[in-house]
């Protein structure tokens, strides 16, 4: 058996070769399509748009990592695949797609492969193969959610009730090109291609909080799959648990997101920082998601004219008073040239 650092090295080759394979193109195109859908997005939230060409590059880095891991789990487990098998999954995902953009998971196509294979016997797949493979990427995803999930997150701003809040849509879309072992005859490997998304929303936590919640549940969602589709016996468990299992996640997320308190609501006094802009005077001085503004220049700030009236103002010189849960109140001071102040601010109204 070859040591871990010489199937990562020979993993590493195969994929670096995929990218000159024009679906690798075409599964990059795709996911630029989708960043600037959501440029457009956020240049109508908030006035300012992320480059997409620089979402794509963060994205295929941690695909790449993505499928490093994806090929190693799957050589140690000694997971073989037989073509056709993914082949229909893919398919089923895509039909699903159409439905729904969030049936694109696996965890759909697989399971209804799976329980059409043994309800109507087509097609004819090897199940705990199938279900493994959809385990061991929901793995990955959960690994690339933690360390990437929370990039590039869009603040969003919610009516409930008579109240408006602020909150944070996250998108991330990771091109996995992984090597695995085909079987039907000669056990040769084959790099393949997948995509893994995260699509989540969050307005009763703080985003990096949410990512790793999120990233845990999916983690031990995962490893459940994993275990049942190599060890059960009864072969409607494990896609019966994908599919059920992955949409108890998705009602779950939204009851606590409904019930929960918001986090980032309008105040009596000051206002309360939803995000900062990068390249920003905020960025510069170390304003936080969550701090509270409460005057700039020795001005009040409590609402969202303030702000507005503030930001006609050109200066080179700024003294502006922060509160902070932590570290508590302070004075941040700017002198450079005239940028923007780059805050986002829960307002009190449209």
């Amino acid at each position: 058996m070859y040591g871990l650092y010489q199937i990562v090295y020979f993993t590493i080759i195969d994929i670096l070769n995929t990218f000159k394979s024009p679906f690798f193109i075409i599964v990059l195109g795709i996911i630029y399509i989708q960043y600037i859908k959501i440029g457009k997005i956020e240049k109508e939230n908030i006035g300012y748009k992320r480059s997409a060409m620089l979402k794509l590059i963060t994205s295929t880095v941690f695909g790449v990592l993505g499928g490093i891991i994806t090929t190693v789990i799957f050589l140690y487990l000694g997971v073989v695949a037989i073509p056709t098998d993914y082949m229909y999954i893919l398919v089923v995902s895509i039909l699903l797609s159409l439905i729904n953009p969030r049936y694109m998971c696996f965890s759909y196509g697989g399971a209804v492969v799976s329980l059409c294979s043994l309800i109507i016997g087509y097609p004819k797949i090897e199940i705990p193969q199938v279900m493994s493979v959809v385990a061991v990427l929901h793995i990955v995803e959960s690994i690339l959610i933690l360390l990437d999930g929370g990039r590039n997150r869009l603040p969003i701003f919610l009516e409930t009730g008579e109240e408006i809040v602020g909150g944070f849509n996250m998108n991330r879309f990771w091109p996995i090109p992984f090597v695995i072992f085909i079987g039907d005859g000669l056990i040769q490997p084959i790099t393949l291609m997948a995509i893994l998304s995260y699509g989540d929303y969050s307005i009763s936590s703080y985003p990096k909080k949410k990512v790793m919640k999120t990233s845990m549940v999916l983690f031990l969602y995962s490893t459940i799959l994993l275990y049942m589709s190599r060890n059960t016996l009864n072969l409607f468990l494990p896609p019966l648990f994908a599919l059920l299992g992955h949409e108890y996640i998705i009602l779950q997320n939204k009851i606590i997101e409904e019930k929960k308190t918001p986090v980032f609501t309008h105040l009596d006094k000051g206002v309360r920082v939803l995000d900062v802009l990068p390249d920003s005077i905020g960025t510069k001085l170390g304003i936080n998601t969550g701090d509270i503004l409460l005057k700039i220049n020795g001005v009040e700030i409590n609402s969202n004219k303030d702000m507005e009236d503030f930001t006609k103002i050109k200066s080179k010189r700024l003294k502006i008073e922060i509160f902070n849960m932590k570290s508590g109140l302070s004075t941040k001071k700017y002198y450079g040239k005239i940028k923007p102040l780059g805050l986002i601010i829960v307002p009190r109204d449209f």
